[in-house]
């Protein structure tokens, strides 16, 4: 694995809001394996005036939005468990501080409650300034979800061959 961001390495062509790099108008956050030897992930959101609430205040909904894709994230490289999606299924957000615009925001995501395979699973993900100053975190329930029953759950009949390399490739990559 070298060193750029894993979804940009795994989920080759992605769109997503949060964290497609191919989506020119989306948050593009970076996901990044923590090298400590922790059992996290680590992740950057570069705001912009584009994406500010109130003039000066980068909008807390994208703050949410990155740490939402962040949690996902922890849950399909952390649980990786057979050809499954994790999918957000509740979050409780708690805001600490505004956030400037122009700013870096790290993230962090790790499970803090567990379940057996196959079961939901809490994940903690958290956001803070460049000097370590907390200013937003989550608890995002993730449940996972066979493919057949993404596909029932969303409508889709089937799923984009990107995606499907992912989840295959995903299962493989949380065991690294």
């Amino acid at each position: 694995m070298g060193n750029s961001p894993l979804n940009t390495e795994l989920l080759k062509e992605n769109t997503c809001f949060g964290c497609g790099h191919m989506n020119p108008r989306g948050l593009q956050i970076e996901v990044i394996r923590d090298s400590s030897g922790l059992k996290q992930l680590l992740g950057k959101l570069h705001t912009t005036e584009e994406i500010s609430g109130f003039p000066g205040i980068t909008h807390g909904g994208a703050i949410y939005t990155a740490l939402d894709c962040l949690a996902t994230w922890v849950a399909t490289i952390l649980r990786p468990e057979q050809h499954v999606f994790w999918v957000l299924r509740s979050a409780e957000m708690i805001y600490h501080k505004p956030a400037k615009p122009g700013l870096t925001i790290q993230l962090l995501g790790k499970i803090i409650q567990e379940g057996k395979s196959h079961q939901s699973i809490i994940v903690l993900a958290e956001a803070r300034d460049d000097g370590g100053e907390l200013l937003a975190e989550g608890k995002f329930k993730e449940i996972p979800l066979t493919i057949e029953q993404f596909k029932q759950v969303s409508g889709l009949n089937t799923l984009p061959d990107n995606w499907k390399e992912f989840i295959e490739r995903s299962s493989h990559e949380g065991n690294k």
